[in-house]
């Protein structure tokens, strides 16, 4: 009797596949591939890109928008994937981005007309674009305020790092073992895995069905992605095009009269898509300016030192990838140790050393001659490089959230991806005025170091203008929410001694956890020089035929 009453009172198993979604570890590693798969696809792509203009049939002209298309569209619809997520559930838009994303990888691996390629791109970017910030929405809900949270925010962003060198590798065995189209057929195959598993593993989310008003604001969605597209082709074409030209002012124009008219009408509606309260935060303003510059700054270096060991000290692409392998493992060990700095310290003041590092990285640079080894003079500097990048990127994240409500964190973050994404052409544009001012046409070896000297100082002073604007308009308080009603709140501030301490202790593993981004912390090297692709790799392609 006694065996039947505990045989009837124990509740059944579920199958394993109905677990899965009770598994914590196992949705961090899923939504943290989201990261992942897409700097795998971008940085694979452009190691094969010589490989893709003789089997496509691109033009020299024409290559850019294997990589331009990508990067415009994903550019574009941060925006809209952010609120469409906060609208319509996380879990819902990123099952739908990364099937859409696979689908048209799927497309580029057959692709052998440049038009099918680059609208293939462009709608494969426009996946990356759902999933991404949808991916960090999910993760910053499922996990608690806590050190549990931070870890995970860790992970994700490491696996962005990890993915920065996994594309470049692949990209380079793949593109001389079996071809180049594999890179696609793979990352196709595991974004399928994913969205099948984002069934699975990802829990169904509660609040969602509660949204009463889930009217789209289509004209501010148009106007936006339009004007975003306009003013990112406009910095990528110019310093081919020439920037008065009108195949590139002509859409700059349009581009500018598209997003005002997108700012009054977000003003006016009742359910715009980008809510102007967001901008009432001055940190989300102060850090849209940082990472604006965080971006251009570290693109102009990425790219010219790339043409460097290549033209002038004669790496081969492959090895040149293998040279930013300390970048992305560096970048890992940093935001592991940031990550418990900035729970003593202010962002502002870690914010303010790393431009330091980044300075320093830039004139240390500039000191390369013909005949310098990769250990004496580029690898200290990359090493310089991400000791700067990543906690200016950390506290970019950390802050650009910290005042937005839960219904805001998706477009929040898109926003604060959109500033990522122009800053990135920003820096390759001005780095290439520089060196072309400085080099001929003509010039080939050696005699190309005045140009990218000049570059490299000029990365340094962008560097500068990032700590000025960081000392400007940065906060001086950490952080500008805290959880008042807190028992430790309450308790620190009748005390009447250490409650701005106290607070931000408590408080900042959650600001952390709401970051937003094209990536994580330590997928800083990757997503912003794989992303901004479009003027980079393309111009070195261009540069280098010239040279």
């Amino acid at each position: 009797m006694e065996a039947t009453t505990i045989a009837t009172s124990t509740k059944p198993l579920l199958p394993w596949y109905r677990r899965l979604n009770q598994m914590k570890g196992l949705l961090l590693v899923l939504v943290s591939m989201a990261q992942m798969l897409d700097i795998i696809n971008v940085a694979s792509v452009t190691i094969t890109l010589p490989d893709i203009l003789v089997e496509v049939g691109y033009s020299i002209d024409q290559l850019q928008w294997v990589t331009s298309a990508y990067s415009l569209a994903y550019g574009a619809f941060l925006l809209i994937g952010g609120r469409f997520g906060d609208l319509f559930g996380h879990r819902r838009i990123y099952i739908l981005g990364v099937t859409w994303f696979s689908i048209w990888s799927v497309v580029n691996g057959f692709a052998k007309d440049p038009i099918v390629m680059s609208v293939g791109r462009a709608l494969q970017g426009m996946g990356a674009g759902f999933t991404v910030p949808s991916a960090l929405a999910i993760l910053t809900t499922t996990y608690p305020v806590g050190p549990e949270r931070t870890f995970a925010l860790s992970v994700f962003g490491g696996t962005g790092a990890v993915g920065s060198v996994i594309g470049v590798l692949l990209g380079g065995i793949l593109g001389s073992t079996i071809g180049w189209r594999w890179i696609f057929y793979f990352t196709a195959i595991l974004g399928f895995i994913m969205a099948i598993l984002g069934f699975l593993v990802i829990p169904a989310e509660k609040g969602v069905s509660n949204i009463e008003d889930r009217r789209i604001d289509i004209f501010g969605a148009g106007a936006f992605c339009a004007g975003i597209v306009c003013i990112i082709f406009y910095l990528s074409e110019s310093p081919v095009s020439g920037w008065a030209s009108a195949k590139t002012l002509t859409p700059l124009i349009v581009g500018l009269a598209l997003l005002v008219s997108f700012v009054v009408n977000e003003h006016k509606i009742d359910y715009p898509i980008m809510p102007l309260r967001i901008w009432k935060s001055q940190r989300l303003i102060a850090s849209c300016l940082i990472i604006l510059c965080v971006s251009a700054a570290l693109n102009a270096m990425i790219y010219f030192a790339s043409l460097l060991l290549q033209n002038v000290l004669g790496y081969t692409p492959l090895k040149t990838s293998l040279a930013y392998i300390v970048h992305g493992v560096g970048a890992i060990v940093t935001i592991v140790i940031i990550t418990r700095i900035v729970t003593k310290v202010r962002t502002k003041v870690i914010t303010i050393i790393g431009w330091f590092f980044f300075i320093a990285s830039g004139i240390l640079l500039a000191q390369v001659k013909a005949d310098s080894s990769y250990w004496s003079i580029p690898f200290p500097s990359l090493i310089l490089n991400f000791m700067g990048m990543a906690p200016v990127w950390l506290c970019c994240q950390i802050n650009c959230v910290t005042d937005a409500d839960d219904e805001d964190q998706g477009v929040v973050g898109a926003v604060y991806n959109v500033a990522l994404q122009i800053g990135a052409p920003i820096g390759i544009a001005v780095a290439n005025i520089v060196a072309n001012g400085k080099n001929g046409r003509l010039a080939v070896g050696a005699e190309l170091l005045p140009g990218y000297r000049s570059v490299f100082y000029t990365y340094a002073i962008m560097a500068g203008v990032g700590l000025v604007v960081t000392i400007i308009f940065a906060t001086n308080s950490d952080p500008a929410k805290m959880h008042e009603t807190t028992a430790e709140g309450v308790a620190a501030t009748a005390a009447g001694a250490g409650d701005e301490e106290i607070g931000h202790a408590e408080s900042i593993d959650r600001i952390t956890a709401e970051m937003k981004g094209s990536s994580g912390v330590a997928s800083a090297s990757a997503t912003i020089f794989l992303d901004s692709s479009s003027t980079s790799v393309v111009g070195g392609e261009k540069e280098e035929l010239k040279m």
